[in-house]
């Protein structure tokens, strides 16, 4: 009686062992992404105008420097790849300066294609970094 069930069961199980693999995938290239974002925003650093800050203007970040060294730095990390989608020098709810870099890479799903019409999906992810001011 239980024996026509039997291929059902396992046609079950083969995709949702797909689902599994497929997700794991995905939160393991997210988090990579994740950290190359923060990694950068950490670098953007870079573009700080020491001249300016011994003058006494405060600190001051050159966009266009801090695009330049985010763009390096993910090209040499883990993820070649991601793609800079965004870079925003501003400042937080408290004044503070804030620099934000918006990552994005493609990940190829490996076993949902064969059950579905997705094969590929885009992951975003932004770093921050905060200047304190002492």
């Amino acid at each position: 009686c239980a024996l026509p069930i039997f291929p059902a069961a396992v046609l079950v199980m083969i995709v949702l062992g797909a689902l599994v693999i497929d997700v794991g995938v995905t939160n393991l290239r997210g988090r990579e992404l994740g950290a190359v974002a923060d990694s950068a925003a950490n670098d953007a650093l870079a573009a700080l105008d020491i001249e300016a800050l011994r003058r006494g203007d405060g600190i001051m970040i050159d966009p266009l420097r801090a695009r330049e060294i985010v763009a390096e730095a993910v090209a040499a990390g883990p993820l070649p790849h991601a793609r800079v989608t965004d870079l925003e020098v501003g400042t937080d709810p408290t004044g503070r300066i804030e620099i934000a870099v918006t990552l994005q890479v493609g990940v190829d799903l490996v076993l949902v294609p064969a059950i579905g019409d997705l094969d590929r999906i885009t992951l975003t992810r932004t770093g921050r970094v905060v200047i304190l001011e002492e």
